[in-house]
This record gives structure tokens, sequence and C-alpha cells, in this order.
């Protein structure tokens, strides 16, 4: 534990629940610290949306975060990074990390024949970041990348299991596989909450990369010492409706303990609504 712990939160921002997938890596690593946890409920999915709406979207929450005095920023959602990261490290006087950078590294430390495979939001596809930020560390390197929005959809719903998710695995992962990718990067940060069944599938000699986990990793470089001992807190905050959103989170992570609030769109503002959200 660090001598001096900064007490103030960390923010991780998400169109919805895949951006849990980070805070629980943070959460395990770090499980001292205090988590500020947002959900643009609302406007989900972003993958359909263009890169200039997200951005806007994105640009309230920083503003929002500002206000709870937070130490840093997680923008935990690949569609919302290729949207704006490096104009959001320029908008705050916090660090702003992505989850694009490590989990692109990762993939590279991994791959073997610098075939790597990167599934995705349509909109992430569309911006092509991947192949830019993969190809700017090793130029050789192949990326076949492949859009897979239906699995966004059922994650964000609670379903990560069953014939359905698994078919659209297989639908989705066999371009990749035909060009002989050993390494497939979960390019959106629902689709870790199927992990499992992505190694079932595509596993083996297939690595499966996390950026969340890679990103989690990177967290004390960007914000100093962070607390590994203790027991730190959840805030939930989400434009839809902070039960639902609180439920489906249960569904995803066990033993999930966020404390859920309520946001509301006010003007292309964020304003939190002070009500009671018993789950």
């Amino acid at each position: 534990m660090p001598p001096n712990p900064d007490p103030r939160p960390i923010a991780l921002f998400d169109s919805g629940e895949g951006g849990l997938t980070v805070l629980k890596h943070a959460w395990d690593l770090f499980p001292g610290e205090n988590y500020l946890y947002a959900a643009d409920s609302i406007h989900f999915p972003y993958g359909t949306k263009s890169l200039n709406q997200v951005r806007d979207f994105l640009w309230a929450f920083l503003d929002f975060f500002m206000t709870k005095n937070v130490k840093a920023i997680v923008v935990a959602c690949n569609t919302a990074t290729a949207a704006g990261l490096p104009l959001a490290q320029n908008r705050v006087p916090v660090p702003i990390i992505g989850v694009i950078e490590p989990g692109s590294r990762d993939a590279l430390r991994y791959t073997k024949t610098d075939v790597i495979g990167v599934l995705s939001t349509e909109a992430t596809y569309r911006s092509g970041i991947y192949p830019r930020v993969l190809q700017s560390y090793r130029p050789t390197v192949k990326v076949v990348s492949v859009p897979c929005s239906v699995l966004v959809t059922m994650a964000e719903s609670g379903q990560t299991q069953g014939p359905e998710v698994a078919a659209h695995i297989r639908q989705c992962a066999t371009p990749m596989l035909e060009y002989n990718a050993d390494v497939v990067l979960l390019g959106c940060t629902h689709f870790p909450h199927m992990q499992r069944l992505f190694s079932t599938i595509i596993g083996g000699s297939v690595h499966i990369v996390d950026p969340g986990l890679a990103t989690a990793r990177f967290l004390p470089q960007a914000c100093g010492p962070l607390n590994s001992h203790g027991r730190g807190h959840i805030e939930f905050f989400t434009t839809g409706d902070p039960q639902k959103a609180v439920r489906v989170a249960r569904l995803l992570w066990s033993n999930f303990g966020g404390v859920p609030h309520a946001l509301e769109w006010q003007h292309h503002q964020l304003v939190e609504i002070k009500r009671s959200h018993p789950v």
C-alpha cells in the first residue's frame, strides 16, 4: 500500500455494461481504491453511431467526472477511445487511459505468426484504429478485423452463454481463423464477458487478449501507486434505469457491489438525479 494513498476515485466510462470487464480487473488488482463507473445506457450501443456523436457523449462524461474530483479516467469503451482519446487527454487535467493501446501491446507480445484478429463494434471497425495502432508498433503485422455487433447487444442484456451466443462467436471468429490468426483481440469491452465461451470455441493454439486486463495493469503508471489491499467502494452511474443496470451488472459479475445512481441528459450535459435506488 502506498504510504500516502490518494483517496480520490478512479472513473470508468462506457456506453453500457461492457466496461465492467475493465473495472473487475482493476478491482481485483487494486481493491483498496474507490471507483466511479458510468454507463450511457440511454445511448447504447455506441458502435452503431458516428464517431462525432460518440465524441460529444464522451465530452459530457469527462465534465461530469471532473465534478466528482476523480484522479484518473479510464475510457473503458473501444468506440469512445477511437472517437476521441487524444483530444480527451488534452481536455481535462487528470490522466485519461484508453483500452486500445494496452490491448494492442498485449496482442503483439503474444503473436508468433504476426497475424492478429480483432473483433469489434461496427464503429471501431470503420475507424481503422486497431490496424493503425498495431502496425505503428510492428509494420509487418497482418490485422484481420471483423465487426461483431450482435455480441455487444447480447452481453448488454446479460446473455453470455448458450448455443445462440456460441453460434455468433463461431461466425465472427471464422474469418480470422481462416487467415491463421494466432491471437484474437477482443476489441470491445463487452466481449470479455463471454471469454469462457471464446476460449472453449476458438482457444487452444489461439491466444485471446482481453484489453481490460492490460488496461488495469497500466493504471499505476498513469496514476501512481494504488491500493492493492483493503476495500474501497464502487459508485455506479447510468443514464438508463439504475435498478435494471445493476441487475444486469450482477448477471455479468456475480458479486458486483456497486451503488446505483441516476444520470439525466439536460441540454447536452449530465446531471445526477438525487434519489434512492434500492436494488
